[in-house]
């Protein structure tokens, strides 16, 4: 008798164990879902509300920032350029690209004067010739 005593509790405790392992189990998943859940809303949130451009630091870390960011001196006469700014310096000229057009175009009409008075002393020369 003791010993069928003995084999019930040993049964007993071997359901109870599979039991609570089972039970464990259960309460690990519904953790980990929860988990995973709330990480989700987490980055959800970040999406939503935490832009990166939003921040206070963002004109810190801008890629574009030097994209948007004015040239350290727009012409001869910017307030923001003082004596000590280091930024208009002798023989500089910043209109040297439409400079370069104007004489670009100025020597092309020179170039096409010239040759209107070269053929003008051909016609002549040829007229001389004839006589």
């Amino acid at each position: 008798m003791v010993m069928t005593m003995m084999m019930m509790f040993k049964m007993c405790s071997a359901a109870d164990a599979v039991r609570s392992d089972m039970i464990a189990e259960l309460l690990q998943k519904r953790q980990e879902h929860d988990i995973r859940e709330l990480n989700s809303a987490v980055n959800e949130f970040r999406m939503l509300h935490q832009q990166p451009s939003s921040r206070r630091e963002w004109d810190l870390y801008d890629p574009d920032a030097l994209k948007k960011d004015r040239p350290a001196r727009v012409s001869d006469d910017d307030p923001r350029c003082g004596i000590s700014s280091l930024q208009k310096f002798d023989g500089e000229d910043l209109n040297s690209k439409a400079r370069g057009k104007f004489m670009e175009e100025q020597r092309r009409l020179w170039a096409e004067q010239q040759l209107r008075e070269r053929r003008q002393v051909d016609v002549v020369r040829m007229g001389d010739f004839t006589f």
